[in-house]
């Protein structure tokens, strides 16, 4: 890290009013002669914060913080203190690098040819991207929004063998600098021939914490046995240290409150594009204890959300168990399981980001995580199983390296060790953890309880844009739609206005009407995205379009089919039972009804 002169940092302070820093951050009013405001260290109604431009400090007497300019982009942005000098001297009007001190015999490594080829290397793929028709059909089956496209610079490769090579060459570049980076690799079999790292693929460009790009992951676009790929390390990149999107993850909030820590390019993507912006990814590889500590210093209690599929699940163990060996005071994490064999991109795919978000909020604790992950392994029914579990838990603890903490999750792994001995209410099912938390989610999912599930959200998606598609549909239909309860109620603005379209609208011609665009110009161009899925009007486009009298067909038995589910209470009462009595037999009868509920769709 730079070391910066006093002269440097005195120069900074004489530039700058505390006041007009802070106030970029808190909303402060004069009082005589200092400002006050509501600390932005901890909820207050009444305001105990104060800043002093004349003694050049700020006071918190709510949270006891105290500092200068620098401390506070510290303590309120999370920045470490040459940070804190290089934002602060760029808003003084000074080049960070002039107050910098350098040993005289140090010699600065100089990478700028090397992010010269991989910052033009970016703009290839950019450009690729435009005119590859291939990426353009994968944009569309992955529901990629125009404005991610460009926010995350994601691109294309091109196809050929060595069009980026030839593109360097051809500008001056210096190919031995792009392979030095990993663009550009050497051929083994011919000599003074070269070709392209990434050759099909879609680009995605790594970045640092400032928006640097440093690599690049590339994601095939054939059939080749390997999906992923990574730029390997370099003078400008190591894998191990970094996380994808770490960038715009702090974007807003320098320390978020959830940082959701994901497996993949796409699932990142697709949180960021559904409002959970503050999500990262490993690079290809299982989370090192480098990329952890670094999401550490962002977030104190990060979210692990892995694919809900075997493999998924037991690198989450592999996280929990690497977290046990670096945990600290305040720093922990939380484990958010999906559904069987889904992913995050899958999930929001068929649900809401509000069905997202509860999942989140139902997160398992480290400890909770642990413990459920070890009692489901084996039948502990007899008691030399109990035995081989204790001792499991208490290798684990010993896996701590922290004293206080070691103590703490000793002590909360007894109090439940003395339950499973003592308590004879509790069940000793080999899976009765996973269980309950297989019901709850099975709740949560539940189209009665978040009135989400996957069957009904797709027929009503179909009748939607049945009548989007065909509006001659909408002036027939339209008091049988407004009789019809929806389940998903992300789509309750849509019918709301299609019923108001329809009622004003009640004489008029609207067989080559565009309701399509009409709606997206109303402001429902979120709502319009979530029906109109690709893989969705692929599926069920002989019923979207198709002759009118077999379109109207298609609508009207997707109505009776519709009305006759919702009418149908039996999910209803075997849901109530299932929540007052949380057991076995409530759950199979609860999954039987709704898999028969299901098997009529």
């Amino acid at each position: 890290m730079p070391r910066y002169s006093k002269e440097f940092i005195g120069e900074i302070k004489s530039r700058l009013r505390v006041s007009d820093v802070i106030g970029k951050f808190v909303k402060l009013t004069q009082r005589g002669n200092e400002f006050v405001g509501l600390s932005p260290f901890k909820n207050e109604k009444t305001p105990s914060f104060t800043v002093n431009d004349e003694k050049e400090f700020f006071h918190c007497f709510s949270s006891a913080e105290h500092g200068d300019i620098f401390s506070f982009l510290m303590k309120h942005k999370n920045m470490s203190y040459p940070e804190s000098i290089e934002y602060l001297a760029n808003q003084a009007g000074l080049n960070p690098e002039t107050g910098i001190i350098r040993d005289p015999n140090y010699v600065e490594k100089d990478f700028s040819s090397l992010k010269k080829i991989i910052n033009e290397a970016n703009n290839y793929f950019k450009d690729q991207l435009k005119a590859s028709t291939e990426a353009q059909k994968y944009i569309d089956k992955r529901s990629i929004d125009e404005n991610i496209i460009k926010k995350f610079e994601l691109g294309y490769s091109g196809n050929g063998n060595n069009n980026l090579y030839n593109h360097l060459k051809k500008i001056g570049l210096n190919i031995d600098d792009a392979i030095s980076i990993g663009l550009i690799k050497k051929s083994n079999k011919k000599k003074d021939e070269f070709y392209d790292f990434f050759r099909n693929r879609f680009m995605f460009p790594i970045k640092d914490y400032k928006s640097n790009i440093i690599a690049f992951g590339g994601r095939a676009l054939d059939n080749s046995n390997i999906k992923y790929i990574n730029s390997s390390d370099s003078p400008i990149f190591k894998k191990s240290f970094q996380l994808y999107n770490l960038n715009l993850a702090i974007e807003e909030n320098r320390k978020p409150r959830n940082l959701i820590i994901v497996e993949g390019y796409m699932d990142v993507i697709t949180l960021y594009q559904n409002n959970f912006k503050s999500s990262v990814a490993p690079l290809g590889t299982a989370l090192t204890s480098y990329q952890l500590e670094r999401a550490w210093k962002v977030c104190q209690n990060p979210i692990i959300m892995f694919d809900g599929d075997e493999a998924g699940q037991k690198a989450a163990q592999r996280v929990a168990l690497l977290a046990l060996n670096n945990l600290l005071p305040d720093h922990s994490l939380r484990f958010c399981l999906l559904p069987k064999d889904y992913d995050p991109d899958d999930y929001l795919n068929k649900n809401s980001p509000s069905n997202l978000q509860d999942v989140i909020d139902n997160s398992l604790s480290l400890s909770e995580f642990i413990w459920d992950t070890e009692l489901e392994k084996e039948d502990i029914s007899i008691p030399e199983k109990k035995a081989g579990f204790e001792k499991r838990i208490r290798i684990l603890i010993n896996k701590i390296n922290n004293k206080t903490v070691r103590e703490y999750y000793n002590k909360f792994f007894n109090d439940k060790l003395n339950e499973l001995k003592f308590n004879r209410n509790i069940p000793y099912d080999v899976n009765y953890q996973r269980k309950k938390n297989r019901i709850s989610s099975e709740m949560l999912a539940s189209d009665r309880v978040k009135k989400q599930s996957h069957e009904s959200v797709v027929r009503e998606k179909i009748m939607l844009i049945c009548l989007i598609e065909n509006p001659f549909l909408i002036a027939k239909y339209s008091e049988e739609l407004g009789k019809i309860r929806f389940n998903d109620l992300n789509l309750s603005s849509l019918v709301s206005e299609i019923l108001e379209f329809s009622a004003s609208n009640v004489d008029k011609e609207l067989e080559n009407f565009n309701f399509k665009s009409y709606l997206i110009e109303r402001g429902l161009n979120q709502e319009i995205k979530y029906i109109f899925q690709p893989k969705l009007l692929s599926t069920y486009s002989s019923i979207i379009k198709n002759e009118k009298v077999e379109v109207e067909k298609s609508f009207i038995s997707l109505l009776d089919l519709h009305r006759n589910l919702v009418e149908e209470n039996d999910l209803d009462i075997a849901l109530n039972d299932l929540e007052e009595k949380m057991d076995e037999k409530s759950f199979e009868n609860f999954m039987r009804i709704k898999k028969e509920s299901i098997s009529k769709n």
